[in-house]
């Protein structure tokens, strides 16, 4: 139900954003927000001059991979089901597996907002939330049109996605050529 993408394509993304973005091993940093995740093909910039700058830069960006990971997961999950690669009972409990500890991100993400000392943090931290639930919303249509086999639940499962692609590609700088 998931609108049609080679697979080649998530592997060419995927590569380009490791590809480009900094490594703790190199030492790089971004000029960006520190909870705005790194975006591909930005100048690296001195390091951040406190450690906390530093955490908060790294669990950004370490959240934005996750939740983009997450998505991708939902969506190979769906195609598989739909190919009959996965039974039923299967792909319910790998997409549970999945969905499952975005609970506890998002409890983690209203920490680090209530800890977040400048406006672009809490902003940051928001977006990453806003990008859970849609997220969690994705996995539950997703989970209805599987009950149902309904079309209407079928496009409501392809408008979520839809808009946590749009929240991502934002997120993460996708959207840049």
């Amino acid at each position: 139900m998931t609108a049609y993408i080679p697979r080649f394509a998530f592997a060419f993304i995927a590569l380009s954003m490791f590809a480009t973005w900094p490594t703790a091993a190199s030492g790089q940093q971004t000029s960006e927000p520190p909870l705005a995740p790194a975006k591909p093909g930005s100048q690296p910039a001195a390091a951040p001059a406190e450690p906390r700058a530093q955490l908060t830069e790294t669990v950004g960006l370490l959240s934005g991979l996750y939740l983009y990971q997450t998505y991708l997961t939902i969506g190979l999950l769906a195609d598989g089901k739909a190919e009959r690669v996965y039974d039923d009972k299967t792909a319910r409990s790998v997409l549970a597996t999945v969905v499952g500890p975005l609970s506890a991100v998002d409890k983690q993400l209203a920490v680090v907002g209530k800890l977040a000392q400048t406006d672009a943090d809490r902003q940051g931290v928001e977006r990453l939330r806003t990008t859970v639930a849609l997220l969690r919303r994705q996995s539950q249509e997703l989970t209805a049109f599987w009950d149902t086999g309904d079309a209407t639940a079928g496009a409501r499962y392809a408008a979520t996605r839809q808009e946590a692609w749009r929240q991502l590609t934002n997120l993460l700088g996708l959207n840049k050529k």
